[in-house]
């Protein structure tokens, strides 16, 4: 099996299309994601990568490298373009985090690890590319449309009840009681390539303003690209709340980064 030391050998030998030999030296080395650079390479560095996912396609992502243990991958807009669903899934071997980083009109880029509440701790974590099979849908896909990142925490097989729901951010468990079965669970971030208006629906609550008083600053005060972050929405219950980016004060976009 090829490993980091094999990326020189693998760009030497790119033919005109982009494309590096089907060899047997180097097929299991793909997708290459900023966890594989980490577990091969110690004391990578955060920043911009240009990873390879198959044999003729590479795209742009900013690998963190120490907020929640690092190995996380965030995607470009350009890369969600270039991406089918099942090559995005190929990238996602760790079902049980995300990274948060919440663009603030003050520059500064404060974080959240999200998981499960430990009641549903077994229940792994949904990632897809304008893909949400078994959840809810997200409240912009028919206004704004493809392509679009969700990332999804209870499906609707459990969160179609009275129960409480929520998550953890940074270890801090953040719940509300779904009043009405409604089972929104999930974030999702739109590229909006075509400028249009998204919706004008909002529900604000305590869930959501819990998220965001639950971001830390990371030390280094180190910031993302600002192009790596995309509008997004946020949605939870039933009696939870809905949030956009545009409709947050202080709060310009998401990036959500998985591993």
């Amino acid at each position: 099996m090829a490993n980091l030391e094999s990326s020189e050998e693998m760009d030497a030998s790119v033919d005109e299309s982009g494309c590096i030999p089907d060899d047997d030296d180097f097929r299991n080395y793909f997708p290459v994601t900023c966890k594989r650079i980490r577990n091969f390479k110690a004391g990578a560095s955060s920043g911009v990568y240009t990873v390879r996912i198959n044999r003729c396609k590479t795209i742009r992502v900013y690998c963190e490298m120490g907020l929640g243990g690092g190995g996380y991958t965030f995607l470009s807009p350009e890369a969600l373009a270039h991406l089918t669903n099942s090559e995005l899934l190929s990238m996602f071997t760790d079902k049980y985090s995300f990274l948060l980083r919440v663009r603030r009109t003050d520059g500064t880029q404060p974080f959240g690890v999200l998981s499960q509440l430990p009641r549903y701790a077994t229940i792994p974590l949904k990632l897809g590319l304008s893909e949400y099979s078994g959840y809810s849908a997200p409240v912009n896909t028919a206004l704004i449309g493809s392509p679009f990142l969700y990332f999804g925490f209870l499906p609707i097989r459990n969160a179609s009840n009275y129960d409480y729901q929520g998550l953890r951010i940074n270890g801090f468990a953040n719940v509300f009681k779904n009043c009405d079965r409604n089972p929104n669970s999930h974030f999702t971030l739109f590229t909006n390539f075509l400028e249009r208006y998204p919706t004008a629906y909002h529900v604000p609550g305590a869930f959501c303003v819990n998220i965001f008083s639950h971001l830390q600053q990371n030390p280094s005060g180190r910031v993302m690209p600002p192009d790596m972050f995309l509008f997004g929405e946020t949605h939870w219950g039933g009696c939870g709340c809905y949030q956009q980016t545009n409709q947050i004060p202080g709060i310009l976009s998401f990036a959500i980064g998985f591993r």
